[in-house]
């Protein structure tokens, strides 16, 4: 199952919901800064969740708007839903990134190449960083919610520790005194 499949379907394990509605929610969350679900994916999902059985859907008529396709989960799927909830937060695995097939490379470069793509990373990780923090900070309803709460202090820690892992890596790097 995919990354998006499994936040659909919690998403209506938490109640029926449109389309648009789903991405609502996701923007809403700021589920952007941990996983990658672009809007027209969202009904791609939605359609192969269907085909595959795992939800269904019907139309409803709303006052003043046209009459919308409302998503809901089957009950025997919430069961599926659970088990793989607790699975992600029992497991140690991260999903690979292309960073570190980088870092295994990354001694094809000069060590001032090196050092200039780390730098970069590390911007580009404050930058995340003050994004999560502005979006946190408009949000003060999420801070009293621990679940959310915890999807935005989570990948602050992580960007904090992985910040100061960069600039004990960069150090060593300059401090080499041969080629990298």
């Amino acid at each position: 199952m995919t990354q998006i499949e499994i936040v659909l379907l919690a998403l209506l394990y938490e109640k029926d919901r449109y389309g648009y509605e789903m991405e609502s929610v996701i923007e809403e969350r700021n589920m952007r800064n941990w996983t990658k679900i672009g809007f027209s994916s969202i009904y791609n999902a939605l359609k192969n969740l269907e085909k595959k059985k795992l939800i269904c859907s019907r139309y409803e008529d709303a006052y003043g708007s046209p009459t919308r396709k409302v998503y809901f989960i089957k009950d025997d799927v919430k069961t599926t839903v659970r088990g793989i909830i607790k699975r992600t937060l029992q497991s140690p695995e991260r999903v690979y990134s292309e960073f570190s097939i980088g870092l295994a490379f990354s001694h094809l470069l000069t060590k001032d190449e090196v050092v200039e793509c780390l730098t970069q990373y590390r911007k580009s990780l404050e930058d995340r960083q003050q994004t999560i923090l502005r979006n946190y900070s408009k949000q003060p309803s999420l801070q009293n919610t621990i679940h959310l709460k915890a999807l935005f202090t989570h990948p602050l820690k992580l960007i904090e520790t992985e910040i100061e892992w960069i600039d004990d890596l960069i150090k060593d790097i300059q401090e080499e005194k041969n080629d990298y």
